[in-house]
Protein backbone atom coordinates (compact mmCIF):
# COMPACT_ATOMS: atom_id res chain seq x y z
CA UNK A 1 0.00 0.00 0.00
CA UNK A 2 0.79 3.53 -0.63
CA UNK A 3 3.03 4.77 2.96
CA UNK A 4 2.40 8.46 2.27
CA UNK A 5 -1.97 8.07 2.00
CA UNK A 6 -3.53 7.62 5.47
CA UNK A 7 -4.35 4.64 7.78
CA UNK A 8 -7.69 4.80 7.24
CA UNK A 9 -7.44 4.67 3.35
CA UNK A 10 -5.76 1.74 3.60
CA UNK A 11 -8.10 0.26 5.18
CA UNK A 12 -10.76 0.96 2.32
CA UNK A 13 -8.40 -0.22 -0.17
CA UNK A 14 -8.59 -3.73 1.69
CA UNK A 15 -11.91 -4.17 0.08
CA UNK A 16 -12.18 -3.87 -3.74
CA UNK A 17 -15.49 -5.60 -4.36
CA UNK A 18 -18.24 -3.25 -4.96
CA UNK A 19 -21.82 -5.02 -4.05
CA UNK A 20 -24.93 -3.69 -3.69
CA UNK A 21 -24.65 -0.27 -5.10
CA UNK A 22 -25.76 -0.44 -8.55
CA UNK A 23 -28.21 -2.27 -11.14
CA UNK A 24 -25.73 -2.40 -14.05
CA UNK A 25 -26.31 -5.39 -15.91
CA UNK A 26 -21.90 -5.50 -16.73
CA UNK A 27 -21.57 -6.14 -12.50
CA UNK A 28 -23.52 -9.54 -12.91
CA UNK A 29 -21.20 -11.79 -13.68
CA UNK A 30 -21.67 -15.26 -13.97
CA UNK A 31 -24.43 -17.38 -16.02
CA UNK A 32 -27.49 -15.72 -14.63
CA UNK A 33 -31.29 -17.86 -14.88
CA UNK A 34 -32.50 -15.38 -17.57
CA UNK A 35 -29.37 -16.84 -19.81
CA UNK A 36 -31.71 -19.98 -20.57
CA UNK A 37 -34.50 -18.06 -22.52
CA UNK A 38 -32.48 -17.76 -25.41
CA UNK A 39 -30.76 -21.27 -25.33
CA UNK A 40 -34.25 -23.13 -24.66
CA UNK A 41 -36.54 -20.76 -26.82
CA UNK A 42 -33.97 -21.04 -29.92
CA UNK A 43 -33.55 -24.86 -29.58
CA UNK A 44 -37.30 -25.68 -29.23
CA UNK A 45 -37.47 -23.66 -32.27
CA UNK A 46 -35.43 -25.57 -34.27
CA UNK A 47 -36.70 -28.53 -33.22
CA UNK A 48 -40.13 -27.85 -34.32
CA UNK A 49 -38.84 -26.82 -37.70
CA UNK A 50 -37.20 -30.01 -38.31
CA UNK A 51 -40.34 -31.80 -37.04
CA UNK A 52 -42.94 -29.89 -39.57
CA UNK A 53 -40.55 -30.05 -42.69
CA UNK A 54 -38.68 -33.54 -42.01
CA UNK A 55 -41.15 -35.14 -40.14
CA UNK A 56 -38.43 -36.63 -38.43
CA UNK A 57 -37.48 -37.12 -34.53
CA UNK A 58 -33.96 -38.11 -34.19
CA UNK A 59 -33.52 -35.04 -36.50
CA UNK A 60 -35.46 -32.52 -33.59
CA UNK A 61 -33.46 -34.64 -31.27
CA UNK A 62 -30.48 -33.26 -32.91
CA UNK A 63 -31.05 -29.56 -33.51
CA UNK A 64 -32.37 -29.46 -30.04
CA UNK A 65 -28.94 -30.64 -28.49
CA UNK A 66 -26.95 -29.21 -31.41
CA UNK A 67 -28.76 -25.67 -31.04
CA UNK A 68 -28.99 -25.93 -27.37
CA UNK A 69 -25.44 -25.82 -27.07
CA UNK A 70 -24.56 -23.31 -29.82
CA UNK A 71 -26.73 -20.93 -27.89
CA UNK A 72 -25.62 -21.80 -24.75
CA UNK A 73 -21.89 -21.13 -26.03
CA UNK A 74 -22.55 -18.13 -27.48
CA UNK A 75 -25.03 -17.19 -23.93
CA UNK A 76 -22.24 -17.81 -21.73
CA UNK A 77 -18.72 -16.52 -23.88
CA UNK A 78 -20.81 -12.85 -23.37
CA UNK A 79 -22.67 -13.38 -20.42
CA UNK A 80 -21.72 -10.09 -18.92
CA UNK A 81 -23.21 -8.13 -21.99
CA UNK A 82 -26.49 -10.20 -21.33
CA UNK A 83 -28.86 -8.62 -19.65
CA UNK A 84 -33.26 -9.36 -19.14
CA UNK A 85 -33.48 -7.21 -22.28
CA UNK A 86 -31.10 -8.80 -24.35
CA UNK A 87 -31.52 -12.15 -23.65
CA UNK A 88 -35.09 -11.26 -24.90
CA UNK A 89 -33.84 -8.95 -28.30
CA UNK A 90 -31.47 -12.18 -28.97
CA UNK A 91 -34.64 -14.69 -28.20
CA UNK A 92 -36.57 -12.89 -30.78
CA UNK A 93 -33.80 -11.91 -33.22
CA UNK A 94 -32.89 -15.55 -33.58
CA UNK A 95 -36.33 -17.11 -33.66
CA UNK A 96 -36.57 -14.65 -36.76
CA UNK A 97 -33.62 -15.57 -38.26
CA UNK A 98 -34.46 -19.44 -37.92
CA UNK A 99 -37.80 -18.36 -39.69
CA UNK A 100 -35.28 -18.11 -43.36
CA UNK A 101 -36.00 -21.91 -43.82
CA UNK A 102 -39.44 -21.28 -44.77
CA UNK A 103 -38.95 -18.39 -46.47
CA UNK A 104 -36.81 -17.87 -49.93
CA UNK A 105 -32.91 -17.49 -49.60
CA UNK A 106 -31.59 -14.53 -48.11
CA UNK A 107 -34.62 -12.66 -47.25
CA UNK A 108 -33.71 -12.81 -43.64
CA UNK A 109 -31.52 -9.46 -42.79
CA UNK A 110 -29.04 -11.40 -40.01
CA UNK A 111 -26.23 -9.15 -40.43
CA UNK A 112 -28.46 -6.13 -39.43
CA UNK A 113 -29.50 -8.09 -36.67
CA UNK A 114 -25.77 -8.58 -35.54
CA UNK A 115 -25.44 -5.16 -35.54
CA UNK A 116 -28.55 -4.05 -33.83
CA UNK A 117 -26.99 -6.63 -30.60
CA UNK A 118 -23.50 -5.34 -30.75
CA UNK A 119 -24.80 -1.62 -30.37
CA UNK A 120 -27.35 -2.23 -27.75
CA UNK A 121 -25.35 -3.98 -25.65
CA UNK A 122 -22.08 -1.81 -26.76
CA UNK A 123 -20.18 -5.38 -27.45
CA UNK A 124 -19.20 -5.64 -30.83
CA UNK A 125 -18.47 -9.72 -29.08
CA UNK A 126 -21.86 -10.37 -28.76
CA UNK A 127 -22.81 -9.12 -31.85
CA UNK A 128 -20.69 -11.40 -33.91
CA UNK A 129 -21.32 -14.13 -31.19
CA UNK A 130 -24.90 -13.83 -32.00
CA UNK A 131 -24.08 -13.38 -35.26
CA UNK A 132 -22.78 -17.11 -35.40
CA UNK A 133 -25.87 -17.89 -34.08
CA UNK A 134 -28.61 -16.74 -36.12
CA UNK A 135 -26.21 -17.74 -39.46
CA UNK A 136 -26.31 -21.14 -38.32
CA UNK A 137 -29.69 -21.09 -37.57
CA UNK A 138 -31.69 -21.62 -40.77
CA UNK A 139 -28.70 -23.91 -41.61
CA UNK A 140 -29.49 -26.47 -38.93
CA UNK A 141 -32.81 -26.60 -40.23
CA UNK A 142 -32.47 -27.11 -44.44
CA UNK A 143 -30.03 -28.08 -46.20
CA UNK A 144 -27.84 -25.65 -47.57
CA UNK A 145 -24.13 -25.39 -49.18
CA UNK A 146 -21.45 -23.33 -47.46
CA UNK A 147 -21.06 -20.78 -49.81
CA UNK A 148 -24.04 -19.53 -48.30
CA UNK A 149 -23.33 -19.06 -44.30
CA UNK A 150 -19.86 -17.86 -45.49
CA UNK A 151 -21.75 -15.06 -46.72
CA UNK A 152 -23.93 -14.61 -44.08
CA UNK A 153 -20.74 -14.73 -41.82
CA UNK A 154 -18.45 -12.09 -44.03
CA UNK A 155 -21.14 -9.48 -44.72
CA UNK A 156 -22.35 -9.50 -41.01
CA UNK A 157 -18.73 -9.20 -39.80
CA UNK A 158 -18.16 -6.56 -42.36
CA UNK A 159 -21.21 -4.86 -41.16
CA UNK A 160 -20.36 -4.97 -37.27
CA UNK A 161 -17.11 -3.89 -38.23
CA UNK A 162 -18.14 -0.76 -40.28
CA UNK A 163 -21.18 0.02 -38.37
CA UNK A 164 -20.35 -0.40 -34.71
CA UNK A 165 -16.62 1.64 -34.85
CA UNK A 166 -18.99 4.31 -36.03
CA UNK A 167 -21.90 4.35 -33.47
CA UNK A 168 -20.67 7.51 -32.18
CA UNK A 169 -20.76 9.88 -35.18
CA UNK A 170 -23.96 9.46 -36.46
CA UNK A 171 -22.89 9.03 -39.54
CA UNK A 172 -23.15 5.75 -41.43
CA UNK A 173 -23.99 7.07 -45.38
CA UNK A 174 -20.69 5.93 -46.41
CA UNK A 175 -19.71 3.16 -44.41
CA UNK A 176 -23.20 1.38 -46.04
CA UNK A 177 -22.70 2.43 -49.67
CA UNK A 178 -19.22 0.33 -48.56
CA UNK A 179 -21.01 -2.92 -47.13
CA UNK A 180 -23.49 -2.48 -50.30
CA UNK A 181 -20.71 -2.91 -52.52
CA UNK A 182 -19.27 -5.59 -50.84
CA UNK A 183 -22.46 -7.41 -50.49
CA UNK A 184 -23.10 -7.03 -54.24
CA UNK A 185 -19.28 -8.65 -55.06
CA UNK A 186 -19.67 -11.51 -52.20
CA UNK A 187 -23.09 -12.56 -53.66
CA UNK A 188 -22.00 -12.76 -56.82
CA UNK A 189 -18.86 -14.59 -56.36
CA UNK A 190 -20.54 -17.21 -54.07
CA UNK A 191 -23.66 -17.82 -55.18
CA UNK A 192 -24.80 -16.10 -58.85
CA UNK A 193 -20.84 -17.34 -60.61
CA UNK A 194 -21.92 -21.07 -59.26
CA UNK A 195 -25.22 -20.99 -60.48
CA UNK A 196 -25.92 -22.35 -64.65
CA UNK A 197 -29.36 -20.60 -64.43
CA UNK A 198 -29.83 -17.22 -62.90
CA UNK A 199 -34.13 -17.02 -62.11
CA UNK A 200 -35.76 -13.39 -60.95
CA UNK A 201 -36.03 -15.00 -57.71
CA UNK A 202 -32.35 -15.01 -57.00
CA UNK A 203 -31.65 -11.59 -57.59
CA UNK A 204 -34.59 -10.10 -56.17
CA UNK A 205 -34.43 -11.67 -52.68
CA UNK A 206 -30.67 -10.82 -51.78
CA UNK A 207 -31.74 -7.43 -52.78
CA UNK A 208 -34.56 -6.93 -50.57
CA UNK A 209 -32.12 -7.76 -47.91
CA UNK A 210 -29.92 -5.70 -48.44
CA UNK A 211 -32.31 -3.36 -48.21
CA UNK A 212 -33.93 -4.53 -45.16
CA UNK A 213 -29.93 -4.61 -43.34
CA UNK A 214 -29.28 -0.87 -44.38
CA UNK A 215 -32.69 0.29 -43.09
CA UNK A 216 -32.06 -0.88 -40.37
CA UNK A 217 -28.65 -0.49 -39.46
CA UNK A 218 -29.55 3.14 -40.51
CA UNK A 219 -32.04 3.39 -37.71
CA UNK A 220 -30.59 1.47 -35.34
CA UNK A 221 -27.22 3.53 -35.47
CA UNK A 222 -28.98 6.78 -36.11
CA UNK A 223 -31.29 6.08 -32.79
CA UNK A 224 -28.52 5.49 -30.64
CA UNK A 225 -26.55 8.72 -31.87
CA UNK A 226 -29.34 10.34 -30.67
CA UNK A 227 -30.83 8.73 -27.71
CA UNK A 228 -27.06 7.70 -25.97
CA UNK A 229 -24.15 9.57 -27.47
CA UNK A 230 -25.63 13.03 -27.64
CA UNK A 231 -27.09 12.72 -23.99
CA UNK A 232 -23.93 11.10 -23.20
CA UNK A 233 -22.04 14.08 -25.11
CA UNK A 234 -24.08 16.35 -22.74
CA UNK A 235 -23.67 15.00 -19.97
CA UNK A 236 -19.68 14.74 -20.28
CA UNK A 237 -19.78 18.75 -20.74
CA UNK A 238 -21.63 19.25 -17.32
CA UNK A 239 -19.75 16.80 -15.34
CA UNK A 240 -16.36 18.40 -15.97
CA UNK A 241 -18.17 21.90 -15.51
CA UNK A 242 -16.51 23.23 -12.00
CA UNK A 243 -19.90 24.39 -10.96
CA UNK A 244 -21.09 20.95 -11.29
CA UNK A 245 -24.03 20.58 -8.55
CA UNK A 246 -21.94 17.61 -7.34
CA UNK A 247 -19.04 19.64 -6.65
CA UNK A 248 -20.89 22.71 -5.29
CA UNK A 249 -22.24 19.68 -2.62
CA UNK A 250 -18.60 18.75 -1.71
CA UNK A 251 -17.27 22.16 -1.80
CA UNK A 252 -20.26 23.45 1.49
CA UNK A 253 -19.62 19.82 2.81
CA UNK A 254 -15.96 19.27 2.99
CA UNK A 255 -13.65 22.35 1.46
CA UNK A 256 -10.24 20.41 2.25
CA UNK A 257 -11.65 17.67 0.15
CA UNK A 258 -13.22 20.26 -2.25
CA UNK A 259 -9.50 22.03 -2.82
CA UNK A 260 -7.80 18.60 -2.71
CA UNK A 261 -10.10 17.83 -6.08
CA UNK A 262 -9.66 21.17 -7.69
CA UNK A 263 -6.53 20.71 -7.78
CA UNK A 264 -5.84 17.49 -8.45
CA UNK A 265 -8.07 18.07 -11.76
CA UNK A 266 -5.80 21.40 -12.67
CA UNK A 267 -3.14 19.10 -13.25
CA UNK A 268 -4.81 15.81 -14.78
CA UNK A 269 -6.36 17.86 -17.07
CA UNK A 270 -3.06 19.37 -18.10
CA UNK A 271 -1.54 15.88 -18.53
CA UNK A 272 -4.43 14.29 -20.23
CA UNK A 273 -3.64 17.53 -23.10
CA UNK A 274 0.22 17.24 -23.06
CA UNK A 275 0.20 13.58 -23.33
CA UNK A 276 -2.68 12.31 -25.48
CA UNK A 277 -5.39 11.31 -22.97
CA UNK A 278 -8.80 11.58 -22.49
CA UNK A 279 -8.87 14.89 -21.21
CA UNK A 280 -12.47 14.63 -19.81
CA UNK A 281 -12.05 11.23 -17.99
CA UNK A 282 -8.80 12.89 -17.04
CA UNK A 283 -10.34 15.85 -15.40
CA UNK A 284 -13.44 13.64 -14.03
CA UNK A 285 -10.90 11.57 -12.26
CA UNK A 286 -9.23 14.83 -10.62
CA UNK A 287 -12.60 15.55 -9.46
CA UNK A 288 -14.79 12.76 -8.35
CA UNK A 289 -11.95 10.24 -7.10
CA UNK A 290 -12.94 10.71 -3.63
CA UNK A 291 -16.54 12.13 -3.78
CA UNK A 292 -17.47 9.34 -1.92
CA UNK A 293 -16.58 10.96 1.24
CA UNK A 294 -20.03 12.70 1.12
CA UNK A 295 -21.57 9.71 2.31
CA UNK A 296 -21.79 8.45 5.85
CA UNK A 297 -22.25 4.89 5.18
CA UNK A 298 -20.29 1.75 6.85
CA UNK A 299 -18.15 0.83 3.62
CA UNK A 300 -15.07 1.91 1.67
CA UNK A 301 -14.22 4.52 0.21
CA UNK A 302 -13.95 3.31 -3.29
CA UNK A 303 -17.53 1.59 -2.73
CA UNK A 304 -19.11 5.13 -1.76
CA UNK A 305 -17.45 7.03 -4.83
CA UNK A 306 -18.61 4.08 -7.39
CA UNK A 307 -22.21 4.64 -5.85
CA UNK A 308 -22.29 8.04 -6.15
CA UNK A 309 -21.47 8.27 -9.55
CA UNK A 310 -23.64 5.71 -10.39
CA UNK A 311 -26.42 7.53 -8.68
CA UNK A 312 -25.52 11.08 -10.81
CA UNK A 313 -25.83 9.12 -14.04
CA UNK A 314 -22.09 9.30 -14.85
CA UNK A 315 -20.96 7.69 -17.89
CA UNK A 316 -19.78 3.82 -17.88
CA UNK A 317 -16.18 5.09 -18.77
CA UNK A 318 -15.89 7.81 -15.75
CA UNK A 319 -17.80 4.95 -13.20
CA UNK A 320 -15.41 2.09 -14.89
CA UNK A 321 -11.89 4.75 -14.14
CA UNK A 322 -13.50 5.92 -10.51
CA UNK A 323 -13.56 2.07 -9.73
CA UNK A 324 -10.41 1.24 -11.07
CA UNK A 325 -8.79 4.39 -9.09
CA UNK A 326 -10.85 2.96 -5.72
CA UNK A 327 -9.36 -1.02 -5.95
CA UNK A 328 -5.89 -0.32 -7.31
CA UNK A 329 -3.54 -2.48 -5.31
CA UNK A 330 0.03 -3.21 -5.29
CA UNK A 331 0.70 -5.44 -8.31
CA UNK A 332 -1.88 -5.45 -10.31
CA UNK A 333 -1.59 -3.34 -13.80
CA UNK A 334 -3.08 -0.17 -13.48
CA UNK A 335 -3.63 2.37 -16.72
CA UNK A 336 -1.93 5.41 -17.67
CA UNK A 337 -4.81 7.84 -16.65
CA UNK A 338 -5.54 6.07 -13.22
CA UNK A 339 -1.78 6.31 -12.49
CA UNK A 340 -1.28 9.71 -13.40
CA UNK A 341 -4.29 10.66 -10.98
CA UNK A 342 -2.82 8.60 -8.16
CA UNK A 343 0.86 10.45 -9.09
CA UNK A 344 -1.07 13.77 -8.87
CA UNK A 345 -3.38 13.52 -5.59
CA UNK A 346 -0.70 11.59 -3.90
CA UNK A 347 1.53 14.65 -4.15
CA UNK A 348 -1.51 17.60 -3.51
CA UNK A 349 -2.52 15.13 -0.49
CA UNK A 350 1.23 15.57 0.96
CA UNK A 351 1.63 19.02 0.45
CA UNK A 352 -1.56 19.98 1.87
CA UNK A 353 -0.40 17.42 4.83
CA UNK A 354 2.90 19.68 5.22
CA UNK A 355 1.33 22.98 4.59
CA UNK A 356 -0.95 22.09 7.48
CA UNK A 357 1.23 21.50 9.53
CA UNK A 358 3.34 24.53 9.35
CA UNK A 359 6.17 22.95 7.30
CA UNK A 360 6.93 25.75 4.76
CA UNK A 361 10.03 25.14 3.45
CA UNK A 362 10.12 21.91 1.92
CA UNK A 363 13.00 21.10 -0.18
CA UNK A 364 10.71 19.82 -3.52
CA UNK A 365 13.06 17.96 -5.74
CA UNK A 366 13.67 15.59 -2.48
CA UNK A 367 9.94 16.16 -1.54
CA UNK A 368 8.33 15.00 -5.27
CA UNK A 369 11.44 12.49 -5.52
CA UNK A 370 10.59 10.35 -2.55
CA UNK A 371 6.46 10.50 -2.93
CA UNK A 372 7.00 8.98 -6.51
CA UNK A 373 9.88 7.04 -5.94
CA UNK A 374 7.67 5.44 -3.08
CA UNK A 375 4.61 5.05 -5.39
CA UNK A 376 7.11 2.88 -8.21
CA UNK A 377 9.65 0.85 -6.39
CA UNK A 378 10.23 -0.96 -3.51
CA UNK A 379 7.75 -3.95 -1.96
CA UNK A 380 3.51 -2.73 -1.69
CA UNK A 381 4.20 -0.04 -4.27
CA UNK A 382 1.24 0.78 -5.48
CA UNK A 383 2.21 1.63 -9.42
CA UNK A 384 4.81 -0.69 -9.66
CA UNK A 385 2.89 -2.43 -12.56
CA UNK A 386 1.46 0.81 -13.83
CA UNK A 387 1.29 1.44 -17.54
CA UNK A 388 2.24 4.99 -18.12
CA UNK A 389 5.11 5.28 -20.31
CA UNK A 390 8.20 6.17 -18.94
CA UNK A 391 8.77 9.09 -20.31
CA UNK A 392 5.45 10.93 -19.35
CA UNK A 393 6.38 9.52 -15.93
CA UNK A 394 9.77 11.75 -16.59
CA UNK A 395 7.99 14.71 -17.39
CA UNK A 396 5.09 14.40 -14.70
CA UNK A 397 8.12 14.58 -12.37
CA UNK A 398 10.16 17.43 -13.43
CA UNK A 399 6.46 19.63 -14.13
CA UNK A 400 6.00 19.09 -10.40
CA UNK A 401 8.90 19.88 -9.23
CA UNK A 402 8.67 23.22 -10.82
CA UNK A 403 5.44 24.20 -9.77
CA UNK A 404 6.65 26.11 -6.52
CA UNK A 405 4.37 29.25 -7.10
CA UNK A 406 1.19 27.31 -7.84
CA UNK A 407 1.26 25.06 -4.88
CA UNK A 408 1.17 28.81 -2.69
CA UNK A 409 -2.71 27.78 -3.46
CA UNK A 410 -2.64 24.49 -1.79
CA UNK A 411 -2.16 26.57 1.62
Amino acid sequence: MRKDREPAEKEEREEPEIKNVTDDPKERHGFQAYHLIPVLVLAIVSAAEILILQRSVTGAVRNLIVVGIISFATVFSCNKWVTMKMALIITGLGTVSSLQCFLPDFIIPIAAFAVVVAILASSPYLGISCLMLFSALPFLSTERSFEYLLFYAVTGMLAVALIYGRRRTGIYGDFIVVFALVYIMLYTALIILKRLTVSPGLIIAPMVMLILDAVIMEITGYRYYNNVVCVEEELYRNVVDPEYPLLMRLKRSNKTEYKRAIHTAHYTELYAERFGYDRILMKSLGFYHRIGVMREEETSLAMRTVATAIEEGFPEEIVEALREYGEAKPGERISAEVSVTIIVDTVIRSLMDEFAKGNENIDLNKFIDRIILGLFSGKGSLLKKSAIPYDDLEEIRKHLKGESIYYGFLR
